[in-house]
């Protein structure tokens, strides 16, 4: 048997900002909207609860790391002597509530829908404070998916553990199948692209920068995306059981991140398994005499909240994404260009094969 040796020699080259893909009003500074008297968020909408002629303000405006930055909390609501703890969450998509009549045992939540969005980042980065008495008990979260296609639901997981009828589309459960899915009844599915998810329960008393990996289970072109910021167990409850009064969540400059890197190498069909995107140099053990490469981006695991591993087998990267120029055996290396979606970086792979 013949054997091959690759060596592989990489550079990155960092240029200038060619089209930022970014969210809207990234740095929660627009708060033009107003919620019960209370300044809100253009483009971001809070859990804020309207019900009974009563409201509620879960999401608030105050000083951030630069400028302002938006808050939420777990609070304790209620009317009429019934008093529950609410979640604390915000996103670009729209909070909802609902209960039959005054029982709170029948009460659910979520969120429904988000922007249009053609784009594929690979790590969202936001800078958060977190405080509270109770945040060792329990999870806050920092959620980016994407998909395509339309959700549908007509049943949703309550407080009591039945399923309230009210019907959605797009809501969060019905498109997160795999990780935090609808429990009740999804009566029509999207097809979930992508998924970037940290939850933690953990204190924060200063500003602090979290990095969440974005992973894609298939390569198709999403058409929409939400993003959800929750200070405490919103998304993993479907109502409000299991939250704690006061935990509370400051998120500021949230930042989509695009990569030129290469999560996973294959070549002849095979994966390269000890590859390295951040490594110089590199050999690979090559059978036969027939080279053919291809990059995959968003390779990665997540546990979803029944305590099971999800694996994210990432995205082909495309011709206009990687591009590969022949080389030689025993000769000239082969080159492959990879560029971020954005145009912020370029990544060029040099891959010499050698008998």
């Amino acid at each position: 048997m013949k054997k091959h040796f690759v060596m592989v020699l990489f550079t990155i080259c960092v240029c200038g900002l060619v089209s930022a893909q970014q969210l809207p009003d990234p740095h929660f500074e627009d708060w033009s909207s107003k919620f019960n008297g209370d300044k809100q968020l253009k483009y971001w909408h809070g859990s804020n609860v309207s019900q009974f002629g009563f409201k509620f303000t879960f999401l608030f405006q105050k000083p951030g790391r630069t400028g302002s930055c938006a808050y939420v909390a777990d609070r304790q609501i209620g009317a009429f002597g019934i008093k529950e703890v609410g979640p604390g969450y915000f996103g670009l998509g729209t909070a909802w509530q609902f209960m039959n009549g005054l029982s709170t045992k029948t009460a659910t939540a979520g969120t429904y829908g988000g922007i249009e969005w053609r784009h594929r980042p690979d790590t969202m980065a936001v800078w958060v404070k977190r405080t509270g008495s109770n945040t060792d008990k329990e999870d806050f979260h920092l959620l980016y998916y994407a998909w395509t296609g339309t959700a549908k639901g007509s049943h949703y997981k309550s407080k009591n553990g039945g399923c309230t009828e009210v019907e959605m589309v797009n809501e969060e459960s019905d498109i997160r199948q795999a990780l935090d899915g609808n429990e009740c009844t999804t009566v029509e599915y999207a097809k979930q692209i992508a998924e970037g998810w940290y939850r933690a329960r953990a204190c924060y008393n200063e500003w602090t920068r979290i990095k969440v990996p974005i992973y894609y289970m298939n390569n198709a072109q999403p058409s929409m995306c939400n993003v959800i910021f929750s200070a405490g167990n919103y998304p993993a409850f479907r109502a409000n059981d299991g939250l704690y009064d006061g935990n509370a969540l400051y998120v500021d400059d949230v930042e989509l991140i695009y990569s030129s890197k290469i999560d996973k190498m294959v070549i002849n069909g095979q994966e390269w398994k000890t590859f390295d995107p951040n490594k110089t140099e590199q050999t690979y053990v090559l059978t036969g005499d027939k080279v053919t490469i291809e990059g995959y981006r968003g390779v990665g695991a997540l546990t979803n909240i029944k305590g099971k591993k999800v694996q994210f087998k990432g995205r082909k990267l495309s011709a206009q994404e990687m591009s590969v120029v022949p080389g030689t055996i025993n000769g000239q290396p082969w080159v492959i260009t990879v560029k971020a979606e954005d145009g912020s970086s370029t990544t060029t792979y040099r891959i010499k094969i050698k008998k």
